[in-house]
């Protein structure tokens, strides 16, 4: 697992943006390319360690957005009992052990949409009532509460260990500001699986072209951004011969530019924003190694038919149509997207995405923003809160995160273990785009509206741009990092 670059309450170093041996940004662990994995082994885990505290009968509020607004994760956090769904009688029970062991009650308040529970939450907080114990947000909503200093720093939450395992360690390490976590998700919640970006290929058509085995190159050390191309181009075809290729005919390579590009950014090592030895955020663009990296990248997704970006042709959800359909022979997407191809006829494997080249010493993976547990400051008991969330994520491991990630995932969605292991490899190994979450408007916009372009100047725009951009992080910097 990729160490801390920017622990909480702790100074250190952001990753390398200047390698020696290759355009690309070296593997931040060191690590070797990984073999795939047969079994994971479960590990033994340390107890939990709270007081014996009872809170007669009392309502742990937690305000959340409904599963159908949010569909590519898996939101839920109550369950009616014994619903026949592994994960939702997981979340049943484990409910029941903390409520019990506390004498609480686990109240969720659904909302419809996102935008409801950061406008409810922001109102509640700012005119200091005591609402809500928990919000769940998607990242870039919990950066706005933060910034106007309405989220608690988790790691001055008494009881909250993030040390632990059951706390998502790349939230800890990538999204804190100036070592203070506002952002933070655990166990508890399985958006942050869901929302890893993997990349799926069709085994069909793998051996229908002659092709090798993604699996095989990747042990191999060998799965760069040339031999995706070769592979990937390998597969187009005009199938119904009209000379124009569109929905109709197959492609080496599906997805939408909000996920190939930073998924492919960030499997070559490359971040716009990056942190120095005070956990503060800086300039990450301006080096010839990410400017190498982007060209590379958009001349790539943009030579030939190799590429078809479904949002370019007005309708995103055409990918779940087409890969199924044997229209593609890669896909990106988040990793609960995955739940679509469960009746798709062709076998499928999933993999990480490409390194830059065979310098690069190790494979990474893209997260997409993650949904946070926003704790507000307006919380009227602390350690009763710190404790609960606490036992929510330790008890999660062993009951939700095991039906979501063994079951749903390892067993009823992938189809072999080389498959199983991959997904062992993406979630140890991802990182999350510290500009989806903090500087939508100032950079991953642009960079997204920049990577449609087969020829863009990088260069010129970054040149344009780093001014406005740094006094954006000055802003963050010192609203959540210089308290």
């Amino acid at each position: 697992m990729l160490p801390f670059m920017a622990a909480c309450k702790t100074g250190t170093t952001s990753p390398t943006d200047t390698p020696t041996d290759s355009p690309a940004a070296t593997d931040p662990g060191g690590g070797e390319n990984p073999e795939i994995p047969e079994e994971t082994q479960p590990e033994t885990r340390a107890p939990l360690d709270l007081p014996n505290e009872k809170y007669s009968g009392y309502d742990f509020r937690i305000i959340n957005v409904q599963q159908s607004a949010m569909t590519w994760v898996y939101t839920t956090i109550t369950a009616e009992k014994d619903t026949g769904v592994e994960v939702e009688d997981a979340v049943y029970i484990r409910n029941r052990i903390v409520e019990d062991r506390f004498d609480i009650n686990i109240k969720e308040i659904i909302e419809n949409s996102v935008s409801s529970v950061q406008s409810k939450a922001n109102k509640s907080i700012k005119a200091g009532a005591d609402d809500y114990d928990l919000v769940m947000l998607a990242g870039a909503e919990s950066t706005a509460l933060a910034k106007n200093h309405l989220l608690a720093d988790y790691s001055e939450i008494p009881y909250v260990d993030l040390n632990r395992p059951y706390w998502d360690q790349a939230t800890r390490r990538d999204l804190s500001v100036g070592g203070r976590c506002y952002l933070m998700t655990g166990d508890f919640s399985m958006m942050h699986y869901g929302m890893t970006v993997a990349m799926f290929f069709n085994k069909k058509l793998i051996n229908q072209l002659g092709l090798e085995s993604p699996y095989n190159i990747i042990n191999d050390g060998k799965w760069t951004y040339d031999k995706f191309y070769e592979l990937a181009s390998a597969a187009v075809a005009d199938l119904n011969g009209d000379g124009k290729m569109d929905k109709n005919d197959r492609f080496g390579y599906l997805a939408i530019t909000n996920i190939w590009a930073p998924a492919l950014l960030a499997s070559a090592g490359q971040q716009t924003v990056l942190k120095d030895e005070n956990d503060l955020h800086y300039f990450g663009m301006d080096n010839e190694n990410f400017i190498t990296v982007f060209k590379k990248l958009t001349e790539m997704m943009h030579r030939g038919d190799m590429m078809f970006d479904a949002d370019d042709a007005g309708n995103h959800r055409l990918q779940d149509i087409m890969f199924p359909g044997d229209q593609a022979l890669f896909w990106s997407e988040c990793v609960h997207w995955s739940t679509i191809l469960r009746n798709m006829d062709a076998d499928f494997g999933i993999i990480i995405h490409p390194k830059f080249d065979e310098n690069q010493t190790g494979y990474l993976n893209f997260a997409g923003s993650p949904p946070s547990m926003c704790v507000p400051v307006t919380t009227r008991d602390f350690d009763r809160t710190g404790m609960i969330l606490e036992a929510l994520c330790y008890e999660s491991t062993d009951t939700v995160i095991k039906a979501y990630y063994d079951v749903l995932l390892k067993t009823k969605i992938s189809r072999d273990n080389e498959s199983e292991g991959m997904l062992d490899i993406m979630f140890q190994n991802k990182s999350y785009n510290i500009a989806d979450t903090y500087y939508w408007g100032e950079i991953h916009g642009p960079m997204i509206a920049l990577s449609k372009k087969s020829d863009p100047d990088i260069a010129a725009w970054i040149d344009k741009s780093k001014d406005k951009i740094e006094k954006a992080f000055q802003k963050v910097n010192d609203a959540l990092g210089n308290k």
